[in-house]
């Protein structure tokens, strides 16, 4: 019974006459998998029961290859020829280990195969494989000897599959993917081929078809682990990051011998959970402690877990093993918020500007400039920064103009009015102007409004225009419906009208909103000496 067998890993079909075809099968598979010491027990157990296996010696033969040691993979293939001297695949095997030393002979052992091969197309996929493996890539041989496998049995999806490699090299995306479709449509189970069509999508931008691809497989054979690894890298390269995790935890739970989980322990930093991706990194730090990757991920996560004092040592540690050429623009982002949170916001001001000299575009990293320099009490360096941060963002939100609308606001409040009244008038207007930008965004919020009146109280600082009075009221319009979360904002308003009643000498109105301002806040000073004035009058 002629039966196709996938071998994935190695990209060589296995077209098998064999009364016990389904434990080569099983053997074939784990080759497939990288598995070698596996699918060699598979084999060693089938020759223990018939020693003149052919196949199971060429399979033998396969493990011993790909596990390169090449002196046992030419005994076993000189096995399985001395066992069936029908057998072609044994000579390709064969000639492919002369190839390495001795083209010419290796030329004769491949002639040999092909004489043998005029039904079965295994051995001259094999070779087309071989010769696909060479360094540099011998694309001319490797598609002569698929087409000739093509001939031989034109529903050959190996063949199929090596010719879409070949394509694919050539940078022919569009025949690759036609061939490697013909390869799917021989063999359902030809994973390999999924793949390499994922990969081309990915390279036409196409995520969504790269992804279905993947899912294919898994659909196929849900056990098929590689595939979730694959499905991870996928999503974590377009930053879906918990979709990564799902299938990453998959793979690394059935995949135990694989110690690349980087990805997987970056993609749960990313999804916020940073326990778990501390736990998997601390057991590699043990084992490499001066792996820098793993070092700048342990430094990311103590500064979202608030341990900066272990943060600062990772980090520095991190720094000084990593070369120059490899510092990322958020090692120094990470490493300066470390150091702001730490208390150190001079050193950090240094390290935003070295990661702004590594990567001009970070425009976030103004923002971080901005909050730094605002506590060092330095207002007009973070007005400056501030500014620079909301000219770069894309998509300018509320919240935007409401941070540099406080920024304006603040160094206004901070300059000498003495020497820079019409520089702090300027700063004012500017920030009236950015609020009412937050009225037009946000029309349902007191913050646009509110603020405006802030700005202007300070511009009528003796209140005898009453420039803030109407933005006032507007704000406790939407705030006295809920007067406990908004305690203080409201209380400010209060104490605002009944100062502007009092210098108007409206003084009942001005009484009525002490009272008010008494009555929400009883232990107010301020209320009660004035209302205890006001009464005397």
């Amino acid at each position: 019974m002629k039966l196709k067998l996938t071998l994935i890993a190695i990209l060589l079909a296995m077209q098998i006459d064999s009364i016990s075809a389904q434990t080569e099968l099983d053997g074939f598979a784990k080759l497939n998998q990288k598995e070698y010491r596996e699918a060699k027990q598979i084999f060693d157990k089938l020759l223990k029961i018939n020693p003149e296996n052919t196949v199971a010696l060429y399979g033998m033969g396969e493990c011993y290859y790909y596990s390169g040691r090449m002196d046992s993979a030419k005994t076993f293939y000189q096995k399985g020829i001395d066992s069936n001297s029908s057998y072609a695949a044994n000579y390709a095997g064969l000639g492919k280990i002369r190839l390495l030393s001795s083209p010419a002979e290796a030329e004769i052992l491949f002639k040999d195969a092909v004489k043998k091969s005029k039904k079965n197309a295994t051995a001259l996929v094999a070779i087309a494989k071989t010769y696909y493996d060479q360094t540099p890539k011998n694309l001319k041989e490797a598609k002569r000897y698929a087409d000739m496998a093509i001939e031989v049995d034109p529903n050959n999806a190996y063949a199929y599959f090596q010719n879409g490699l070949i394509e694919l090299d050539k940078g022919n995306h569009g025949d690759a993917s036609l061939q490697l479709e013909r390869a799917i449509y021989f063999d359902k189970q030809l994973y390999d081929a999924y793949f390499c069509q994922s990969e081309i999508m990915i390279a036409a931008q196409n995520t969504p078809q790269a992804i279905e691809y993947i899912k294919k497989v898994i659909a196929i054979n849900p056990e098929y682990w590689i595939a979730y690894k694959k499905l991870g890298e996928l999503y974590y390269d377009n930053q879906k990051y918990a979709d990564a995790v799902t299938n990453f935890a998959v793979y690394f739970k059935n995949v135990t011998s694989d110690k690349d989980i980087t990805h997987y322990a970056y993609s749960l930093f990313f999804s916020k959970q940073y326990q778990e991706a501390r736990e998997m990194i601390d057991k590699l730090v043990q084992q490499n402690p001066n792996d820098y990757v793993l070092l700048r991920l342990l430094g990311y996560i103590s500064y979202e877990t608030k341990d900066l004092v272990n943060g600062k040592s990772i980090m520095d540690k991190f720094f000084s093993l990593i070369p120059a050429d490899k510092i990322l623009t958020d090692d120094y982002s990470y490493y300066g918020k470390m150091l702001s949170a730490s208390g150190n916001d001079s050193l950090a001001i240094e390290t935003y500007k070295l990661a702004l000299k590594n990567d001009s575009t970070q425009y976030q990293l103004y923002d971080e400039l901005a909050k730094s320099s605002n506590k060092l009490k330095k207002y007009e360096e973070a007005l400056q920064y501030s500014s620079i941060y909301f000219r770069k963002k894309p998509n300018l939100t509320s919240a935007d103009y409401f941070q540099l609308g406080k920024a304006y606001y603040s160094t206004g409040n901070n300059l000498d009015v003495k020497t820079d009244s019409l520089k702090q008038l300027e700063f004012y207007h500017v920030a009236d102007s950015l609020f009412k930008q937050v009225e037009v965004f946000s029309p349902n919020s007191y913050l646009g409004t509110f603020w405006r009146a802030r700005v202007n109280s300070s511009i009528d600082k003796e209140t005898t225009l009453g420039l803030a009075k109407p933005f006032y009221e507007k704000s406790l319009e939407i705030l006295i419906k809920d007067m406990v979360k908004y305690k203080k904002e409201i209380s400010e308003i209060y104490a605002y009208l009944g100062f502007y009643f009092y210098v108007k000498e409206e003084k009942a109105q001005s009484l009525d909103y002490w009272k008010k301002l008494l009555e929400l806040d009883p232990e107010n000073l301020k209320a009660q000496e004035a209302i205890k004035s006001l009464e005397a009058k």
